[in-house]
């Protein structure tokens, strides 16, 4: 008896480790199937607005403009997603808005192009199922962080009286000798979806991109070459997801 306890204990160990083995893989996989991995596809539309040298608060309304843009998002886990994004839209500034400003009267228009990729966090999802409706809906705030580039065409000018043109245009509009040109962005935001039915999402997002420059609306040392430009968007996503959910 005492020569075989040791293999009794060692076939006990062995069937145990295996007991175990097949515990945590099932396991693994049953959590790797219980992940939502999935594609999105949608559009958003909203507003845009900005902040830099022709305006003195981060936002005025009267700067405010229209955007539109499509994006693809991969649900790779319940908790992140990847979302890759193209934006098109416009801003403007005009000095006769800002109390502060309306004596230079410089104004400008930018349109901007933008490509982005995102990283998305869900912080939270709320289910909610009306009594008066056959449905379920999720609610589910998300913040996001990313990096991506923006082709702006900036369109410039002074449109004071020619006697002061010196007194305020220092250097040639628009500064730094093109209106095109492409600026490195780092698009942050928060938002709101609403996952409608099995296919269906709506949402509103918002989204603040700095670009590291101060050429954004075409004017620096015209204005203030220590303060770098914003741009800003606030809309409505709209998006639908093919195949088996």
């Amino acid at each position: 008896m005492t020569i075989h306890k040791p293999m009794v204990l060692r076939d006990f160990k062995g069937k145990l480790i295996l007991l175990l083995c097949i515990c945590v893989t099932q396991t693994a996989r049953g959590q790797f199937a219980e992940r939502d991995q999935y594609w999105e596809f949608g559009l958003s539309v909203g507003a845009t607005n900005y902040s830099g040298d022709l305006a003195d608060e981060d936002i005025t309304l009267a700067h405010t403009n229209m955007s539109a843009g499509v994006f693809a998002r991969w649900h790779f886990s319940k908790l992140f997603q990847v979302r890759g994004q193209f934006f098109y839209g416009q801003i403007g500034g005009d000095d006769k808005n800002s109390p502060i400003l309306a004596g230079r009267q410089f104004r400008f228009k930018s349109t901007l192009l933008e490509g982005a990729v995102l990283l998305e966090a869900a912080i939270a999802s709320f289910e909610y199922e009306p009594v008066s409706a056959d449905a379920t809906y999720y609610f589910i705030p998300y913040i996001f962080g990313g990096v991506g580039g923006v082709n702006v065409q900036a369109d410039v000018n002074y449109y004071g009286p020619e006697s002061d043109r010196d007194r305020f245009v220092i250097e040639p509009l628009p500064e730094g000798g093109t209106a095109n040109r492409t600026l490195l962005t780092t698009p942050i935001g928060l938002g709101l979806r609403m996952v409608t039915g099995s296919r269906f999402s709506i949402g509103i997002e918002a989204c603040a991109r700095p670009v590291f420059n101060d050429l954004l609306d075409g004017v620096s040392l015209n204005g203030n070459p220590s303060k770098n430009d914003w741009y800003h968007s606030l809309g409505l996503t709209f998006s639908y997801f093919p195949g088996k959910r």
